[in-house]
């Protein structure tokens, strides 16, 4: 829908120009930077506008899911400009309580996600993102679980509401090495077992991705496509490994996901 919108505006606000400017259609062609800029212009305020109805939504809600899937496949093919090639999509669960974990290398990876997964997502950023316009609304609107790392206590609060969204059957994505550590390695380089709590206590099953790719996209932007490889590992149930220290499952994950990475070099 999103992407569809961009476009019809972009053509509408070139054509627009062309019949204000009123010349030779042989100019048309200088009003379609212009035109695509202000489609993209509009195209966001459609988005921004409907950010204070979807707070006051269910979580569930069709058109808000719908909607941000829209967002992050036109973030995907018209801002990051990424090619996706999606492997394994027969492995996720289509019910039941799931926490998502992936390598993180990019700002572009929770869209990549939240195309690839087929089923409603959530996320855990730090709570500085919250202080950006809009974003705060529209985490919300998600259930996502804010990490406060100058406050314990603030981010158990929050852990408490994560979990309640977790067995209500959104699909809780964690990136474990805790943030952005090495933006020119695509394997993970550093887990924290404290990421696999969430799971554990909301006794979820876990899917590991690997994003293969990202790291290109600073260099690619604005006029190259990069590809990505998003490959969705077989589940780990939790009844399998409810036995496991944190640690243990960390170390799990972590070589599951870079294993992946390290044939695709």
């Amino acid at each position: 829908m999103i992407s569809a919108i961009f476009i019809i505006l972009s053509i509408a606000f070139t054509y627009g120009l062309h019949l204000i400017i009123n010349l030779s259609y042989y100019y048309i062609l200088l009003w379609i930077i212009p035109g695509v800029i202000l489609g993209l212009i509009f195209t966001v305020l459609f988005i921004l506008v409907q950010i204070p109805l979807l707070t006051r939504t269910k979580l569930f809600n069709r058109y808000k899911i719908y909607l941000y899937r829209s967002v992050a496949y036109f973030l995907n093919r018209y801002i990051f400009r990424l090619r996706l090639e999606i492997v394994g999509r027969e492995n996720i669960p289509k019910t039941g309580r799931l926490t998502v974990y992936a390598n993180h290398k990019s700002y572009a990876d929770p869209v990549v996600i939240m195309e690839a997964v087929t089923r409603p997502t959530s996320y855990t950023p730090k709570s500085g993102v919250y202080k950006y316009p809009f974003m705060h609304g529209m985490l919300r609107s998600i259930g996502a679980f804010p990490i406060d790392r100058s406050s314990d206590r603030n981010t158990a609060r929050a852990m408490v509401e994560a979990i309640k969204v977790v067995k209500q059957g959104m699909a809780m994505v964690i990136f474990p090495e805790g943030g952005i550590k090495d933006r020119n390695d695509i394997k993970m380089v550093a887990m924290r077992a404290g990421a696999y709590r969430l799971g554990v206590k909301a006794e979820a099953d876990m899917l590991p991705i690997s994003i293969d790719g990202t790291t290109m996209i600073k260099h690619n932007l604005p006029f190259k496509r990069t590809k990505i490889k998003v490959t969705i590992h077989e589940l780990i149930k939790y009844e399998d490994v409810k036995g496991l220290k944190t640690s243990d499952l960390a170390d799990k994950v972590f070589h599951i996901i870079n294993d992946s990475l390290t044939k695709n070099d």
